[in-house]
């Protein structure tokens, strides 16, 4: 799972390849004439150009651009549909996937892209070993019984494999030449720099602290990006990037604008201001270690405390909705795992009061100030019902270290992580399961894991819904992992920038292929 604190990540930020139906004009989009270049930037560096190593959010839109996967998510939706495959089959007992790959592809480098080249980037995404590994743990073995075939076979059912191959971070089609001539370390040095994809882009230039520059491919197999060139900068001070915007020396910001200058591009007429729907959910994990919080019914107090409804709309306004469910919008019916978020009446403030609580409310560095904004207005929330909280920023390693010393870390921790996929699995999975990587305070249900392990090899689509609704029933009822609310990705844009493309499960991410001007 990204290190997607996550905002991560799952769940999750965001593989969109433009389709001519999409483009506007017959056969797709009409290539810019000359060399246009679209111009965006990064509050951050990515860790990494390696597509079987790379697990975090800012950057996915480079990898979107330069890799594909076999499958992606639609446009807009959470339904799959064939990136490299052209179609699919599965088996009836849910343990044999049969691709149809598409004719004629070839990577960038001109190597020919079939099921021999998807298979052996497959088998180096396991022998890598990295965070987005797990999603191929479960293979038993590949068949390639021609070159337009490709088979996975699985050890046991797993009803979420078609979303690890749509994922953001699905495994990707490698070079095989790339492979073979930078074999001593898997690749691992060259692609950490350099890409060998498929994508309607190629990686030109690599450089930390400084930004990344994108070329089309002239090899893609798909209709050719409107843009020649990507040039990104790694900008982390977004007032640097919302002046750049303003003069036109940036495209988009694709993520972070605070919502408190939101009103200011709407009386600009050269800027414009799209949401979209996300996966992101922002959740506030509890401490049931520390002895404040051990107990059930005061951390349900606390919460009703916070009259969680009204705090959503004072912190997001209308770019955010209160869940209808203990999981992500869209990955289960609304009317199962419901959360009840009525506010605290004042008996029960009164109680909270005679507690004498104080509770360590931690958020990670955000360029658009939400988590820094939502933990101070949760500070003077709990005054009320005589609570003290003290808000701090922390730094992801810190967060990322609580799980080894959980009776020092925070008592609250505020995030917006993003599942992997729209699956309600690649959502349980990550915060409730008792080794769930965004597990970050160890909180363990056994009967929450069987619940997830039964619906994950559930082949029956009924029986594994009501698995994962037993799951997140049991899970919210305890009160430790609350999500408070579906937050939109906001992306502020130059009036003249059309088909801005986005998908739920890709997070702070926009196709550049499919941007046209």
């Amino acid at each position: 799972m990204p290190r997607k604190v996550r905002s991560s990540v799952l769940v999750s930020l965001v593989t969109l390849l433009f389709l001519a139906a999409c483009g506007g004009s017959e056969g797709g989009l009409q290539p810019a004439d000359g060399d246009e270049t679209l111009k965006l930037a990064f509050f951050a560096d990515m860790s990494t150009a390696d597509p079987d190593v790379f697990y975090d959010i800012e950057g996915l839109a480079v990898m979107q651009s330069v890799y594909d996967g076999l499958l992606r998510y639609a446009d807009g939706s959470s339904e799959i549909e064939g990136e490299l495959a052209e179609s699919w089959e599965v088996s009836d007992d849910g343990l044999s996937f049969s691709f149809t790959l598409r004719d004629d592809m070839l990577f960038a480098d001109g190597t020919a892209l079939d099921s021999e080249a998807l298979k052996a980037s497959f088998e180096r995404r396991s022998a890598v070993e990295q965070g987005p590994s797990y999603m191929l743990a479960g293979v038993e073995s590949y068949e390639t019984p021609d070159p337009q075939t490709f088979v996975v076979n699985l050890k046991e059912p797993d009803v979420a494999f078609l979303h690890y191959l749509a994922s953001a971070w699905s495994p990707k089609a490698v070079s095989p030449t790339v492979l073979e001539e930078n074999a001593d370390d898997l690749a691992q040095e060259y692609l950490g720099e350099n890409s060998a994809g498929s994508g309607p882009y190629v990686l030109e230039e690599f450089t930390l602290g400084t930004g990344y520059t994108l070329k089309r491919n002239d090899n893609y197999w798909g209709d050719e990006p409107y843009f020649s060139t990507v040039e990104i900068a790694v900008t982390p001070d977004v007032s640097s990037q919302i002046l750049a915007l303003e003069k036109g020396d940036l495209d988009l910001i694709p993520h972070g604008f605070p919502l408190s200058n939101l009103t200011s591009v709407q009386g600009n007429e050269d800027l414009t201001v799209e949401e979209f729907p996300s996966l992101g959910t922002t959740t506030l994990y509890l401490n049931h270690n520390k002895e404040a919080l051990a107990d059930v019914e005061t951390r349900e107090a606390l919460m009703r405390a916070l009259d969680i409804p009204s705090l959503v709309t004072e912190v997001y306004g209308e770019t955010a909705l209160l869940p209808t469910n203990a999981y992500p919008g869209g990955l289960l019916d609304s009317s199962l795992a419901t959360v009840d978020y009525t506010a605290a009446d004042a008996s029960e403030l009164d109680a909270l009061s005679q507690e004498e609580i104080s509770l360590d409310i931690v958020y990670t560095p955000d360029s658009s100030g939400v988590q820094r904004r939502l933990a101070d207005l949760m500070r003077q929330r709990l005054a009320l019902a005589g609570v003290e909280g003290l808000p701090r920023q922390a730094q992801l390693a810190e967060v990322f270290g609580y799980r080894e010393d959980v009776a020092n870390a925070a008592d609250i921790y505020v995030s917006t992580p993003t599942p992997d996929g729209a699956h309600p699995d690649t959502w349980g999975r990550i915060v409730w399961y008792t080794e769930g990587p965004l597990n970050f305070f160890n909180y363990s249900n056994p009967e929450v894991d069987a619940a997830l392990d039964r619906g994950l090899v559930t082949v029956e689509a009924e029986a594994a819904a009501e698995a994962y609704a037993e799951a997140g029933e049991l899970a919210t009822e305890d009160w430790s992992v609350v999500p408070i609310a579906y937050v939109n990705d906001v992306v502020v844009a130059r009036a003249d920038l059309t088909d801005i493309g986005h998908v739920p499960a890709y997070p702070w991410t926009v196709d550049l292929a499919a941007l046209s001007r």
